[in-house]
């Protein structure tokens, strides 16, 4: 997803939250006079981060008033970190003991 899926996925996320059509979502409009309080807001945040792919700062959750501002907010948000995978480790070589505290590689895998 891109910037510019933004407003289409902030209408989904309050349709969502909400269970309403909020129609067409202005930059200037005010979150509290679309209904939402506070935990729907947050909600509303979620989702779009997960959608996205982004992260808010906790830091910038507060600081929406307008739709404008959530735009704004999750148009600066960072790319969600995505952490790799730990690689196995490498299972003891043929008559080698498994190190101290490792279960023998038959039974790692078995699980």
């Amino acid at each position: 997803m891109t910037p510019t899926d933004i407003p289409h996925v902030l209408h989904r996320a309050y349709q969502q939250v909400t269970q309403r059509d909020p129609g067409t979502l202005h930059r200037d409009t005010d979150i509290r006079a679309l209904g939402v309080d506070s935990v729907q807001l947050l909600e509303i945040i979620v989702i779009a981060e997960t959608e996205l792919g982004l992260r808010v700062p906790d830091a910038a959750l507060g600081g929406g008033e307008t739709i404008g501002d959530l735009y704004d907010m999750l148009g600066r948000a960072a790319p969600q970190a995505r952490t790799p995978l730990p690689a196995p480790a490498p299972a003891p070589a043929q008559g080698q003991a498994p190190a101290q505290g490792q279960a023998p590689a038959a039974a790692r895998t078995a699980r």
